[in-house]
């Protein structure tokens, strides 16, 4: 199985993949909503998460996933979910470059707040051709409501006095949903916003080939260690 890794801007790194190579694009990319935690006390920010960043980078980035997928790939997005209307911002970019298969609702977790408390999030499916793309579940009960997987909160660590961890990180095992809805055995998963390794290591768990791209160097480092300490499966 390969897993190759990259730090850097992906925009630029993607430029680098070849045509019609990658069969699946799994990936959790900036909101475009200045994320700052309110679960935690950590105050840092993500990178191009500022409304106006996200917007410019959503053109090339859909041209990179339009030219680097297979002609029948998909490409599985987060895109956030709520009073934020980025989910319609980001669905309206995306079929100028490819077909809209399915919006998800990934049904997390009951949220704070006191109105409408945030329980969900949107994840769009992509493809080239909306009537012949890669699907492989085959209990016909596929529904476009996830449920059963809670979002992981990340904690404070004391020994190493801060978080060891991306503040927006998913489950492995709701990227290994997907993972097995829309790829098989020993194709090539691209995610070209890392983060800490999620889609790495739910690749690794599922015998797929993986290609990671993360622009911040501390989750880089934390992404390279989980993948490397994940076993293979080798069946």
């Amino acid at each position: 199985m390969g897993i190759t890794l990259h730090c850097g801007d992906c925009l630029e790194i993607m430029k680098t993949i070849p045509d019609k190579s990658i069969d699946l694009v799994l990936t959790d990319p900036p909101y475009g909503i200045g994320f700052c935690s309110s679960w935690t006390n950590r105050k840092e920010r993500l990178q191009n998460d500022k409304l106006s960043e996200w917007q410019n980078m959503l053109e090339p980035m859909f041209k990179e996933f339009k030219r680097t997928l297979t002609d029948i790939g998909c490409c599985c997005c987060c895109c956030g979910g709520g009073k934020t209307p980025v989910t319609a911002i980001f669905t309206m970019e995306a079929i100028k470059h490819l077909k809209l298969i399915q919006t998800l609702v990934w049904k997390k977790f009951i949220g704070l707040g006191w109105r409408y408390r945030p329980s969900y999030e949107n994840i769009v499916i992509l493809s080239k051709d909306d009537k012949d793309y890669a699907f492989y579940d085959t209990t016909k009960k596929c529904s476009n409501v996830i449920e059963g997987i809670n979002q992981e909160i990340p904690r404070y660590k004391e020994k190493s006095g801060g978080y060891d961890d991306h503040p927006t990180k998913k489950p492995v095992n709701l990227m290994k949903h997907l993972i097995k809805i829309h790829s098989k055995k020993g194709d090539i998963v691209l995610d070209p916003f890392m983060g800490s390794g999620t889609t790495g290591v739910a690749c690794k768990e599922l015998g797929r080939n993986f290609v990671g791209i993360e622009i911040e160097p501390k989750y880089y480092k934390i992404a390279k260690r989980r993948i490397d300490n994940t076993m293979e499966n080798l069946l």
